[in-house]
């Protein structure tokens, strides 16, 4: 089972890499956000070896597209 939680905090870290990369060319502060918030949490699941700081991740990730900081398709 650790195993799993490994994978999906390995997963998050990724995609958010590739948060940041899309940052860099957009400049949408609420990808910056986004990707710093999902390393976090994966990171704090990785340390922890718990599922909450996934689920913290997310739900967080989910208040900011609901402030909306959600960049929206790309065009």
């Amino acid at each position: 089972m650790t195993y799993l939680l490994y994978a999906f905090a390995a997963l998050s870290i990724f995609l958010s890499i590739g948060g940041l990369s899309a940052y860099a060319q957009t400049k949408h502060i609420g990808l910056l956000l986004s990707s710093i918030i999902s390393i976090a949490c994966a990171l704090a699941a990785i340390v922890f070896v718990s599922w909450w700081p996934l689920l913290v991740g997310f739900a967080a990730n989910f208040g900011l597209k609901l402030l909306g900081l959600d960049p929206g398709a790309r065009r």
